[in-house]
């Protein structure tokens, strides 16, 4: 099965729009979100009941888990707080409780999906080191995982190396990161997501433009903090 696999949206609807009508991932079979729909971005709302229409599974990211009240604000920087106070006071009590009721992780097609740290999902570490990245695959040695979180797509191989290489076959364990729909941090500010094929055991990332113009305005004009719209045109 073909597997259109996306993360960290971060309520960047014109990436999520771009990302959606992608050819390359129009034959998928299944689409599955790696979590944070919300947080950073102006447009929430439309990101969820888009997200909510397309996608087969979702896993709750930490900016999810933050507009339900299960995470605090003090686990966020200044700008990412803020934003999810913003985004809080304009979600219906419908979205919030379907974020709310998002799970840490998931199992399909023989993949494990969580959004940070497969040894411990709910406790949001960064997967950028070695050590990490072969504590998150010995939780799971049976199946590979996808993730995201970190923003940089990426294959973490079963000895703990780094690769950016954008695609590979699939090994268990192995860790694989599709990037970030809604706001890059590999320099390259295009939207990112990943093709995952089961039958032949291979993935792929994908890049897509979009306007980034428009994701930025949309956050000045919510009066959301500047630093989250100038950081998108440089994929930072």
């Amino acid at each position: 099965m073909l597997i259109r696999v996306i993360s960290d949206v971060h309520s960047n609807l014109p990436a999520l729009e771009a990302v959606l009508a992608c050819t390359q991932g129009l034959e998928a079979g299944m689409t599955v979100c790696l979590g944070d729909v919300t947080g950073y971005g102006s447009r929430p709302s439309e990101c969820i009941a888009l997200v909510r229409s397309v996608c087969d599974v979702v896993v709750t990211g930490n900016h999810d888990s933050g507009m339900a009240g299960k995470t605090s604000t003090q686990h966020f920087n200044s700008a990412g707080a803020r934003a999810v106070e913003w985004t809080r006071g304009r979600l219906s009590d419908g979205e919030v409780a379907w974020l709310s009721g998002l799970p840490l992780h998931a199992q399909v097609q023989g993949l494990f999906l969580c959004h940070s740290d497969p040894a411990n999902p709910g406790g949001w570490r960064y997967i950028l080191t070695r050590e990490a990245a072969q504590d998150a695959m010995a939780a799971v040695p049976a199946m590979p995982c996808l993730v995201g979180h970190t923003h940089l797509p990426g294959y973490w191989s079963v000895s703990g190396i780094f690769s950016e290489a954008g695609s590979g076959r699939m090994e268990a364990p192995c860790l694989i990161n599709c990037g970030s729909v809604g706001q890059p941090r590999d320099g390259d500010p295009r939207a990112a997501f990943m093709l995952v094929d089961t039958d032949s055991g291979s993935w792929r990332h994908v890049r897509v433009e979009y306007d980034v113009e428009a994701a930025a305005s949309g956050i000045i004009g919510a009066g959301l903090p500047a630093s989250l719209a100038e950081r998108l045109s440089v994929g930072r």
